[in-house]
């Protein structure tokens, strides 16, 4: 063996008992796979398949850090490398050891992303067997395995499908498995959709879903964790029946007409719209009725003119819903809905702003929208101002008194990516940097300010900003201070007022935007 990979099944094997600062260490010290040769790879896949499956949750993190660097190692993902075809038995390596790390680690997903992403047909046919059999178990590594499939159209369905169809029994697999063969289908890889010839099981599967999102919607839990296993369920039934109104869809089965009807009544926006358009491809003109209302819906809208533009009845959608405006405040609404964000879309979007304007990474000048979005729950109200257009953003501090030209500054400045503009805690400078933060506190003392508690020292292209909590006449707020300006946002009665972080984009974002609008 080589010293490398001696080092790195001697690191597996006492990890446990390290600090978090040799973890970490040691974690940095497998980089060198990015680099390794396939006789490395074999080499430590088999070291791993030698010792005992059974992991503590500290050896099982450092074998997923190992495995991520040999997938990326295998597509090229590092800086100037390039891939590395893995052959079957360095596969074959992976399927076993992917058997033989069992359901308890959640390390082992990525040895099913080197068989997708090797996309050979030995391969292919394993990952079907060993996902159907048995499959991760969090929706995430799913998403992850089957990923690598849908960005490539270099191989051959045949040998994923039918085998691959058996997974529709498990809940956290079917999705996935509508979608790419709804995928090989749309993108004309196979000749007829996988599914074809159980259309029937589908339709059946989508009326046993929609029975059950229908006596959700009805009768929902008030709170507790009742109410979050419904919300999960829920989520779940969603994805689910969505992939099935596809596959119905593109497969053309007319009988499934009824089902899909059933699906348009449940008052969820994106299930509506895909049973509707699946609807309206089996030629029923009622689903084509419901998808041009759907338009209207500003989570679904961007979906819903892609629909019709594919029917070819996007002439047929009302002109205010087509819109670069309309776009944009589709954006910002499907953003707000992500499950990181709000997780729900707002109850209502008003325009504040729009202009055309340059913004940074752009060649030519931007259409720029901000809109005041507004979250109602029951006598609360909740609300903030978002953008939309070069990018889709909305920060937790509350903007609505700042002024367009400040609102857009916040986003450009948080956009702003380079080398030269970045930000340090004070709490970790260099003795030369604490003098150029005591400059700028005396700065803003002979201003007027008091109490002043430096957060962070900025660098920008050269110059140096100081942000830091103060009282400015009696009032606490935010200062952001250089060698020329002080600027200052006092804290006005918002629960949540602009923080540093927002103070500082907002410094960043003017000199930015005036930069590149000169």
């Amino acid at each position: 063996m080589t010293d490398q990979t001696t080092d790195l099944l001697a690191s597996l094997d006492r990890i446990a008992e390290l600090d978090s600062l040799q973890r970490d260490a040691a974690m940095r010290e497998t980089s060198w796979i990015l680099r390794a040769s396939g006789d490395e790879i074999r080499r430590i896949l088999q070291g791993i398949l030698d010792r005992s499956p059974a992991l503590g949750p500290i050896q099982d993190a450092f074998l997923a850090a190992v495995f991520r660097r040999v997938l990326a190692r295998q597509s090229g993902a590092a800086a100037g490398a390039t891939p590395l075809p893995l052959d079957d038995a360095i596969l074959g390596q992976a399927a076993a050891l992917y058997r033989h790390l069992g359901p308890p680690s959640v390390a082992r997903p990525y040895l099913l992303c080197l068989l997708t992403g090797a996309r050979t047909p030995w391969a292919l046919a394993t990952f079907s067997e060993l996902i159907v059999a048995d499959p991760p178990g969090d929706s995430t590594s799913v998403a992850a395995v089957f990923g690598p499939l849908f960005q490539h159209r270099d191989y051959d369905p045949a040998f994923l499908f039918p085998a691959l169809l058996d997974g529709l029994k498990h809940v956290s697999l079917a999705a996935a498995i509508l979608d790419l063969s709804n995928f090989v289908t749309r993108e004309r890889i196979v000749p007829q959709h996988p599914a074809a010839g159980r259309s029937q099981e589908i339709s059946l599967l989508l009326a046993g879903l929609v029975a059950r999102l229908s006596q959700i919607e009805s009768s929902p839990p008030a709170t507790g964790p009742e109410l979050e296993a419904f919300s999960r369920q829920a989520k779940e039934g969603i994805s689910l029946a969505v992939s099935l109104c596809d596959a119905l869809a593109l497969i053309g089965d007319k009988s499934a007409v009824g089902k899909l009807y059933q699906a348009m009544e449940l008052s969820h926006r994106r299930l509506r719209a895909e049973a509707a358009a699946a609807l309206a491809r089996l030629g029923e003109q009622a689903g084509q009725q419901v998808l041009l209302q759907l338009a209207a819906e500003p989570v679904i809208r961007l979906r819903v003119l892609a629909y019709a533009d594919e029917l070819g009845i996007l002439d047929q959608v009302e002109d205010r819903f087509k819109t670069e405006q309309a776009k944009a405040e589709a954006d910002l609404a499907l953003w707000l809905a992500q499950p990181a964000q709000m997780g729900v879309p707002p109850s209502r979007c008003e325009l504040v702003d729009s202009r055309q304007q340059a913004w940074p990474g752009y060649d030519e000048p931007v259409d720029c929208f901000l809109f005041r979005f507004v979250y109602e729950f029951g006598a609360a109200q909740f609300s903030n101002i978002g953008i939309a257009g070069p990018v889709t953003h909305a920060f937790a501090a509350d903007l609505a008194d700042l002024p367009p030209d400040d609102i857009y500054a916040a986003f450009a400045g948080w956009q702003a990516e380079h080398e030269d503009v970045y930000q340090l805690p004070v709490d970790g400078l260099s003795d030369p940097q604490r003098v150029d933060v005591l400059r700028l506190e005396r700065r803003l003392r002979e201003e007027g300010y008091d109490a002043i508690q430096p957060h962070t020292l900025g660098f920008f292209f050269g110059d140096k900003a100081l942000v830091a909590t103060a009282t400015y006449q009696g009032q606490l707020g935010v200062a952001v201070a250089d060698q020329l300006h002080c600027l200052w946002w006092p804290r006005r009665g918002s629960p949540r007022p602009i923080d540093s972080e927002a103070a500082y984009c907002i410094y960043k974002g003017r000199k930015l935007l005036r930069a590149f609008n000169d």
